[in-house]
C-alpha cells in the first residue's frame, strides 16, 4: 500500500482482527499505523482464498490496533475495540459493521469486496482492555465477554443495542482462550472462558444469563489456544505464566516444561494432561484443526530465541502437528462425496460413504481464524441423520443461521469410537435479503 511518500510497502495490519464472511474470505480490520509504542490502523482488508489475493476496502472511522471481530447469523461482521490513533491506553468504544447495510453481504466466492464501506453500530463497546472475546450465539445475539469481569455485554444486532450481562465470577483474565461449547444440532448456547491468568486453573461458564464455575485445568495458563475438534472434545495448545515469559523471566529461552502440555476436556466437562509440544509457544501462538482431524501448531517469536539466538536473521517459523488420540482408533470411516451447491438451512442433503455400517455421526466444524487467543469463529455442529440408503446418508443441515451463520464448514464423519473421516468443505446458506 502507498505510504505517501510514493514508496509502496506492505500493510501494517499485523495485530489486527479478523473472521469469516459467508463467501470463504477473511475481513481483517485494523493493524500498526506505526509511532512510538504503535497506533491503530484504519485499514479494513479481505483476503480471497479462491485466489490468494488481498482486496482494500474503505478505512474504518478510527484506527484499531488488537480490535476483535465476529459473524452474525446475517452474514455482517462486528468490529469491536482495539487501542485508537493515540496508540496504547485508548482503546476505541466504538463499534462499526461490515459491510454497512446499504451494501450487500458478500456470498458468493466471485462476490469480491473492494472499496467497501463499514458502519458505525448504534451501541458502542467501551472495552477497557483489548481483543475482548466476541461470540455469536443461537439466539443471534452477540456476546462481548472482556477481560475485566465488569465487562461482560450483550449485543442484539438488529435492534443496535446493548446489555449488561452478569460480572464473570473470576477476576482480570489476561490473553486466555475461549470457546463456545458444542450442544448438539443446534448452534452453541454457552461459553466456556478459561486461561488468561497463571494462578487460576478454574474454567467459567456463561449459559443461561448465568455464570457458573466450570471443571478445573491442571494449572492456570494465559496465551493458550483451545480448539474444538471433531468428536466435540476440547483441546488446549500452547501457554505460558505471562505475555512473554515461560516461569524463568521475561525473554528467557528456558521454559517451564508444563506450559508445553496439551490438556484436553472430554464430553463430561473432565481436563487430562495430554503430551508435550517440542518447543514452548506463548504470545503469538497459534493453532487449528485440519480437514484431516490432526492440529497444526505455530507461532511465538521466544520459540525462535530458544532454538536459533542470532535474532538477526529470519523467523524460525516452525510449525508443530499434533495427531488427537482418535486417529490411533484404528481406520477412519470414508466420505467420499458432499453437495458441491450452496446448503439452506433446516433441510436435508445427502453424501456418499462406501462405509455406512461405520458411520456413527455427522457433524460440522467452523474453521477458525485466531490470533493472541482469540477465536471468534469456531463451532461444533452435530448433525440430524434421518436415513441410510446403501452407500448414501440423508444428514439435515441446522435449523437456522443464527445456529451456524452461513459460509464453510468442514463436514465430518465419526465412527463408534470418535474417529473422524478426512473432512470435506460444504458451503451453508442461502442468501436472504435482511
Amino acid at each position: 500500500m502507498p505510504d505517501g511518500t510514493y514508496v509502496p510497502r506492505p500493510a501494517p495490519f499485523f495485530c489486527a482482527g479478523h473472521s469469516f464472511l459467508p463467501n470463504g474470505m477473511v475481513g481483517v480490520f485494523g493493524g500498526n499505523g506505526g509511532g512510538k509504542g504503535g497506533t491503530g490502523a484504519r485499514l479494513s482488508f479481505v483476503f480471497d482464498p479462491w485466489t490468494e489475493t488481498w482486496f482494500r476496502n474503505r478505512d474504518m472511522a478510527v484506527g484499531r490496533w488488537y480490535p476483535s471481530v465476529v459473524t452474525g447469523a446475517d452474514g455482517r461482521q462486528l468490529v469491536m475495540s482495539g487501542q485508537d490513533e493515540r496508540g496504547t491506553g485508548h482503546p476505541t468504544p466504538l463499534v462499526e459493521r461490515f459491510p454497512a447495510r446499504s451494501r450487500p453481504v458478500p456470498w458468493r466466492p466471485y462476490d469480491i469486496p473492494v472499496g467497501l464501506p463499514a458502519e458505525r453500530f448504534g451501541a458502542d463497546a467501551p472495552f477497557r482492555n483489548d481483543y475482548p472475546h466476541l461470540f455469536s450465539l443461537r439466539d443471534g445475539m452477540i456476546y462481548g465477554l472482556g477481560r475485566d469481569a465488569d465487562q461482560q455485554w450483550l449485543f442484539d444486532p438488529a435492534k443496535e443495542t446493548r446489555v449488561d450481562l452478569p460480572r464473570r465470577p473470576a477476576d482480570f483474565r489476561g490473553y486466555g482462550s475461549a470457546v463456545p461449547l458444542p450442544a448438539g444440532f443446534r448452534g452453541p448456547d454457552s461459553v466456556l472462558v478459561l486461561g488468561g491468568d497463571p494462578r487460576d486453573p478454574l474454567t467459567y461458564r456463561l449459559s443461561g444469563g448465568a455464570w457458573t464455575t466450570d471443571g478445573s485445568r491442571a494449572f492456570g495458563r494465559t496465551q493458550d489456544d483451545t480448539l474444538i475438534l471433531p468428536d466435540a472434545t476440547l483441546l488446549t495448545v500452547n501457554g505460558a505464566l505471562d505475555t512473554r515469559d515461560y516461569g524463568f523471566g521475561p525473554f528467557n529461552p528456558k521454559a517451564d516444561l508444563k506450559y508445553r502440555h496439551v490438556e484436553l476436556r472430554d464430553a463430561r466437562g473432565h481436563w487430562s494432561l495430554g503430551p508435550a509440544q517440542r518447543l514452548p509457544r506463548g504470545y503469538h501462538s497459534n493453532a487449528l484443526v485440519l480437514p484431516d482431524g490432526r492440529v497444526l501448531v505455530t507461532g511465538d517469536e521466544l520459540q525462535q530465541i530458544a532454538n536459533d539466538p542470532d535474532i538477526k536473521d529470519g523467523m524460525d517459523g516452525s510449525v508443530e502437528l499434533y495427531e488427537p488420540a482418535y486417529l490411533h482408533r484404528g481406520t477412519r470411516p470414508a466420505l467420499d462425496a458432499v453437495p458441491g451447491h450452496t446448503l439452506a438451512h433446516d433441510t436435508d442433503f445427502q453424501v456418499r460413504t462406501s462405509t455406512p455400517g461405520e458411520v456413527a455421526r455427522a457433524v460440522l466444524l467452523a474453521p477458525t481464524t485466531v490470533t493472541h487467543s482469540i477465536n471468534t469463529s469456531q463451532r461444533h455442529l452435530e448433525l440430524r441423520r434421518t436415513g441410510t440408503r446403501g452407500d448414501t446418508l440423508d444428514l439435515r443441515t441446522p435449523p437456522t443461521a443464527a445456529d451456524a451463520p452461513p459460509g464453510y464448514y468442514m463436514l465430518f464423519l465419526l465412527n463408534s469410537r470418535g474417529v473422524p473421516s478426512t473432512a470435506k468443505w460444504v458451503k451453508l446458506g442461502i442468501r436472504q435479503v435482511y
